[in-house]
Formats: structure tokens, C-alpha cells, sequence
């Protein structure tokens, strides 16, 4: 007999496992399987990156920004001169995922408020 406060659950006397039907499952493995075939892109391709014009246009910003030399000492005056000899293998890097850039140049700005603000400078190539 059950008391005022008590609840009744119920467990269900069904004789089923743990493991749902295939049937039951079905939408959930297509769907797990959809986001594996659907890798998630949320920017341009590299095909799209390393395309002529895109990269003319990121080379006259930085001209534009007065970029400064990374760790490699490469400033951006000398990088067309550089990219005519070494384009092909470093795009071929990029398309293959093979690329691994060059350590970051950790420089201190001076705040107005006091302090320092930290800034990276990657390398240019390499």
C-alpha cells in the first residue's frame, strides 16, 4: 500500500534491453554519418586562399599596415623576390595541409594608459 507522499514510477515490463531497435536508431546514424561527409567549412577554401588576385590584395594590406619582419627577418619589400623562386612548393604545402608556419614574433606595444599591449608578428613565408 502506498503512502500520501510516494510516487509510483514506472519501470515498464516490457522484457526490451537497453539497446534500441535499428529502426528506432536510423535518423540518428544518418545524421552522425552526414556530419562526418560534411566537413564543417567556415571560411574560403584553401584553393580560394591561395588564389593570385587574394594574394595581391593581402600583400598590398600589409604594404598598407607598414608590416614588420617575423623571426625570419623577411621584411615585405623582399617577398616578391622570394615568392618568384619558392611560389610552387609553398602553395603545394598549403593545398596538401603539409605547411607548418614559422613561430610567432611576440613584440610589447606601449599603452597610452601605462602598460603594454602584446602584438605577434607572423613571418612573412617560411
Amino acid at each position: 500500500m502506498r503512502q500520501k507522499n510516494q510516487v509510483e514510477l514506472n519501470l515498464g515490463t516490457r522484457a526490451e534491453g537497453e539497446a534500441r531497435s535499428a529502426a528506432a536508431q536510423e535518423p540518428e546514424a544518418r545524421t552522425a554519418k552526414a556530419c562526418l561527409e560534411r566537413p564543417a567549412v567556415v571560411g574560403p577554401s584553401m584553393e580560394a586562399v591561395v588564389e593570385r588576385e587574394n594574394l595581391k590584395k593581402a600583400l598590398a594590406q600589409v604594404k598598407r599596415n607598414k608590416g614588420a619582419a617575423g623571426v625570419d627577418g623577411m621584411s615585405v619589400d623582399g617577398l616578391p623576390a622570394y615568392l618568384k623562386e619558392h611560389w610552387p612548393m609553398i602553395r603545394a604545402q598549403l593545398l596538401e595541409g603539409t605547411y607548418k608556419p614559422q613561430p610567432v614574433r611576440r613584440v610589447e606595444i606601449p599603452k597610452a594608459s601605462g602598460g603594454v599591449r602584446l602584438l605577434g608578428i607572423p613571418t612573412v613565408v617560411s
